[in-house]
């Protein structure tokens, strides 16, 4: 085996133990209200190795910044449409999970909505778990819940599952498959809720003014 194989089979049985052991805290620590049907919208230390050893990583963006900007609101758009937030509310930024609304941008609202025999405490336009609207706190230093940090939240999640560049050059196909564990609404994301068809999102991408250029197969 060569030296980079050990090194990622040597990670796999790391990152193996770590996800374990997240899985033992969210199921024995109440406080976290997790539930299976909730999306995976965080990294642990092995998703974060496969992204950052998967070379369409860094396969770069070659658009103009302007059209980078544009399709990455395109796909946000495209997002908030699969999570059934846009056009409520706030335009999404005020929408619990059940489409009920919150008053205050000061924190997320830790609301947690019962949902079958559990809860969950999704917010906002991008439906921002409690725990990892936490994590994006300490990580970008977010001071509010308001709209312009939710949106630097969601492509904070886009950039941790290594999709970022694929929003900013329009490869959409490609950049849903890398975040379909992030939003359970996604296709493939496999939470057993409802999941939008790709032509669905695509259309909402293109009606949101992205431009889609394809995928990089």
């Amino acid at each position: 085996m060569t030296e980079r194989g050990l090194l990622i089979a040597a990670l796999a049985v790391v990152g193996g133990a770590v996800v374990a052991e997240l899985s033992r805290q969210r199921i024995s620590s109440p406080e976290i209200h997790w539930a299976p049907f909730e999306p995976d919208q965080t990294t642990n230390i092995f998703e974060d190795v496969i992204v950052s050893l998967t070379p369409s990583t860094y396969t770069p963006a070659n658009v103009p910044q302007d059209m980078a900007a544009t399709n990455a609101r395109a796909f946000l758009d495209m997002i908030a449409f699969a999570e059934g937030t846009a056009g409520r509310g706030d335009n999404g930024y005020n929408i619990l999970f059940g489409y009920g609304t919150f008053d205050s941008y000061a924190d997320h609202p830790r609301q947690f909505i019962p949902y079958g025999a559990t809860t969950t405490s999704a917010a906002g336009r991008y439906q921002f778990l409690a725990r990892t609207w936490d994590g994006l706190v300490r990580k970008l230093g977010l001071t509010d819940f308001g709209p312009a940090n939710q949106d630097a939240g969601a492509l904070e999640l886009i950039r941790e599952r290594g999709a970022l560049n694929d929003v900013y050059a329009g490869r959409v196909a490609d950049a849903i498959n890398k975040v379909r564990k992030v939003w359970a609404s996604l296709p493939g994301a496999g939470y057993g809720q409802p999941e939008r068809r790709l032509a669905a999102l695509l259309d909402a991408y293109a009606q949101a003014g992205g431009q889609n250029q394809g995928t990089m197969a």
